[in-house]
């Protein structure tokens, strides 16, 4: 350029300034890269071997991916995920625990995260108070235990039973939330058996003193020092007081009276609000047909799952051995699952848990209000249609 004229150079500058000011020639890498960043969705989840399928997903995208699924790309392990289907990233799902599943609607509602992997009993609960809120899709059933203090002469449901009636003194058994789904099923066995229950009992009664232990490490240590006969739970806790050495499993709470009733009961469950459907229709399946695969995984190779269990909650391998085989895992609406929300229903009712518009209504009202269940179907339906899922 030190041979061009003073008006040469001039002109030059004026020109590459103008070709660089126009938008089809402009440096793209900063456009493409705003534009390729999805929109995140915050996932909420209890971290404990009931919402298994979603770390199964999580942990095992690439085998996922080389058989052509959608899968979960990992980011940031434990945390950051893409969801992936195709070539074409979805969003990016942010995973944040939030301690026990009756927490995740209550973050729900706030705002704090879009979609909730937690228990039925408490979305509903929530549903029934005016939120918004969908069950989309099932994950688990059953899974939950009465546990006893390893030194109680209580061997067996009938001999809880007898206790309860005819001990010294009420038996004190804790539970980790007001809205948990063992405590809903516990205390409709005890209402079967006709056994008084209670925050507390009059004096000199007998029966059962329900105690709110407030967290999912809680209840070990108020077992060890006998400050609770036994506790009711879900699954991994049951096992973990075994494993402690502090406490013994009394019975499986699908084993309760009346008989058959709460086989496959209904625990925990994917949820969300309405709004978030409706913006997300595409993402939402894509992240259920990870869970669908997830599930499957499980039912096929049990020990991946438990092996994946150990991995994500980090309690230890002889807990996850004891506690995974013991949890049914589901991710379609079956009948069954369906019957069980219906039969949960009248015994929420009864104890006057529910004060809004579920207060009355019938099983079907209930469901049919409750459940959002046809991007759960569509996504299952088009994985076997390219034979993705068995």
């Amino acid at each position: 350029m030190r041979h061009m004229t003073r008006a040469m150079r001039v002109w030059l500058f004026a020109f590459l300034a103008a070709v660089l000011a126009t938008p089809g020639c402009r440096d793209q890498s900063t456009t493409s890269k705003s534009n390729s960043v999805p929109a995140t969705i915050k996932v909420g989840h209890a971290g404990h071997d009931h919402q298994l399928a979603l770390y199964v997903a999580a942990l095992e995208g690439e085998r996922f991916r080389q058989r052509g699924c959608p899968y979960l790309r990992e980011v940031k392990q434990f945390e950051i995920y893409d969801l992936v289907e195709g070539e074409k990233v979805l969003a990016r799902l942010q995973f944040i625990k939030m301690g026990g599943g009756s927490n995740i609607p209550a973050a729900l509602s706030r705002g704090e995260i879009d979609i909730g992997f937690g228990g039925v009993t408490s979305a509903a609960k929530f549903a029934d108070e005016g939120q918004p809120f969908k069950i989309i899709c099932p994950l688990q059933t059953d899974g939950d235990m009465l546990v006893m203090h390893k030194d109680s002469p209580v061997t067996d449901w009938a001999s809880f039973v007898a206790a309860a009636r005819s001990g010294p003194r009420p038996l004190r058994i804790g539970y980790k939330a007001p809205m948990a789904v063992a405590k809903a099923v516990f205390e409709g066995g005890l209402l079967a058996e006709g056994v008084s229950f209670g925050p507390s009992l009059d004096e000199g009664q007998t029966g059962v003193i329900m105690v709110n232990f407030g967290s999912e490490k809680g209840p070990i240590p108020l077992l060890d020092s006998k400050s609770l006969d036994g506790f009711v739970m879900n699954q991994p806790g049951p096992a973990l007081a075994v494993n402690k050495g502090v406490g013994k499993i009394i019975c499986h709470l699908r084993d309760l009276p009346p008989a058959g009733k709460w086989i496959d009961h209904p625990c925990c469950c994917v949820m969300t609000r309405e709004q978030t459907i409706a913006s997300s229709p595409e993402a939402i399946k894509a992240l259920l047909k990870t869970i669908h695969l997830g599930t499957r995984e499980i039912r096929d190779n049990v020990e991946l799952g438990i092996d994946c269990a150990h991995r994500w909650a980090k309690y230890p391998l002889e807990v996850e051995k004891a506690s995974v085989p013991t949890v049914t895992y589901v991710s379609e609406p079956s009948e069954t699952w369906i019957e069980g929300l219906k039969t949960w229903l009248p015994i929420a009712q009864s104890q006057n848990y529910f004060t809004g518009k579920y207060k009355q209504a019938s099983g079907e009202q209930f469901v049919q209000d409750l459940c959002s269940l046809d991007l759960c179907r569509q996504a299952a339906a088009e994985l076997r249609d390219k034979g993705l899922l068995k």
